[in-house]
C-alpha cells in the first residue's frame, strides 16, 4: 500500500486522521465502542467486574444541564458507566466528577460507575482519586491497559473487519500514549533563578547545575508539559547556559525533598510533578542571548538545531514558527 502522510506526519491508523490530543483519544475510543461489541463488553467487565451485556449505546461528550459535559457514557440494560478520559498524568477533581451524579439518578436496578482513564498507571492514580463521589463507586484504567483489552478483544474476534478495528486502535494508543518522544529534537527552555531559596542557599539554577535533575508540575497552570520533554533547555544570567537530555524521568509529588531537604522550608503544595534525570550538559558553542520579545520568565519550544546555531533565543524562536 502507498504511503499516507498528514502534514508530514506518518499516519499508520484511521484514528491517527485525528491525531493525538485528549478529544481525539476520546473521539477513537468512543468510535471503537460503537463499533465493537466485543471491546465494550471487555471495558464494562473491565469496570464493573461483571459479566454485563454488550451498550447499546455510546454517547460522547454529551452536555446535560446540571450535570456537566461527559467524555463517554456507556448504557446497557444492566450497566451504566460515565468515562473521564485524561491525557497525560492529570486525574480529574471531586469536584469534576461530582458533577456527573445526577446522570445515575435513574440508574434502578442497574450498576453504575465513574470510570477514569488516564496514562498513568493505576498505582499512581488510585491513590489520587475517591474511592467513590456521591455514592457511585470510581474505577481507573490507564491507556495501556485500555489497549490491552482492544488487543485480547481482538483476538477473540470472528469478524475481520471488528479484528482489524481492534488493532487499528491499539497501535493508534500506543502512538500517542506518552510517553515521552524519545526521538524528538524539540528542546522545552525554561528560565531558572539565581537567587537563593532557602537558608542554604540552593537556587533554581543550583538545582540543575549541581544536583543535575529538575522539576516541574505535570501540565496544569502555566502550561507546562503534560508528557515528557527529551531536551531541555536553561537559561539564566540573560542567556542560555546548557541542553540537557532527559535519561529518565519519575512522577512524584514533592521531589524537593528528596533533592534537597532544606527546600522543604518553602512549604510547596504536594502535587504530581515530572522529576527528571539528566545526561551530560551540552553546551552552547556559542553565546546565546535571549532577545528582544522574549519575558525573562517565558518557556518556549525550540528545535535543538537552532538553538545551537543562532545568535539569540528570539532568533531561534522565529525561525521555528517560520518552519
Amino acid at each position: 500500500m502507498a504511503e499516507l502522510t498528514l502534514h508530514s506526519r506518518p499516519v499508520h491508523t484511521v484514528f491517527d486522521l485525528l491525531g493525538s490530543k485528549e478529544d481525539d483519544c476520546t473521539y477513537s475510543l468512543g468510535w471503537a465502542l460503537a463499533q465493537s461489541d466485543a471491546l465494550a463488553d471487555a471495558l464494562l467487565r473491565e469496570f464493573l467486574a461483571g459479566d454485563p451485556d454488550a451498550a447499546t449505546v455510546v454517547r460522547l461528550q454529551e452536555s446535560v444541564p446540571g450535570s456537566g459535559r461527559t467524555d463517554i457514557e456507556l448504557e446497557t440494560v444492566e450497566a451504566h458507566v460515565v468515562l473521564e478520559a485524561k491525557r497525560g498524568w492529570t486525574v480529574p477533581s471531586i469536584e469534576q466528577l461530582q458533577q456527573y451524579t445526577p446522570r445515575f439518578l435513574n440508574d434502578i436496578g442497574r450498576k453504575s460507575v465513574l470510570a477514569v482513564v488516564g496514562e498513568g498507571s493505576s498505582e499512581w492514580a488510585l491513590p489520587r482519586l475517591p474511592k467513590e463521589v456521591g455514592g457511585i463507586p470510581v474505577q481507573y484504567a490507564s491507556w495501556a491497559r485500555v489497549a490491552e483489552l482492544a488487543s485480547s478483544a481482538a483476538d477473540g474476534c470472528r469478524s475481520s473487519v471488528e479484528k482489524r478495528l481492534l488493532r487499528e486502535l491499539c497501535r493508534y494508543l500506543k502512538g500517542v500514549m506518552t510517553m515521552r518522544d524519545t526521538e524528538s529534537n524539540m528542546v522545552y527552555v525554561v528560565s531558572l533563578g539565581t537567587k537563593p531559596l532557602v537558608s542554604d542557599g540552593t537556587s533554581f539554577a543550583d538545582i540543575v547545575v549541581k544536583h543535575n535533575t529538575y522539576f516541574h508540575p505535570v501540565g496544569g497552570p502555566g502550561r507546562y508539559p503534560k508528557v515528557p520533554p527529551n531536551y531541555l533547555g536553561f537559561r539564566f544570567g540573560g542567556k542560555l547556559q546548557q541542553i540537557r537530555h532527559v535519561e529518565d524521568y519519575e512522577v512524584h509529588d514533592e521531589p524537593w525533598n528528596i533533592i534537597v531537604p532544606a527546600l522543604k522550608e518553602m512549604d510547596w503544595p504536594p502535587e504530581p510533578h515530572f522529576w527528571y534525570q539528566f545526561g551530560p550538559p551540552i553546551i552552547p558553542p556559542r553565546e546565546v542571548r535571549v532577545g528582544p520579545k522574549i519575558k525573562w520568565s517565558a518557556r518556549v519550544w525550540v528545535p535543538i538545531d537552532l538553538l545551537l546555531t543562532c545568535e539569540t533565543l528570539s532568533e531561534a524562536l522565529e525561525k521555528a514558527r517560520g518552519r
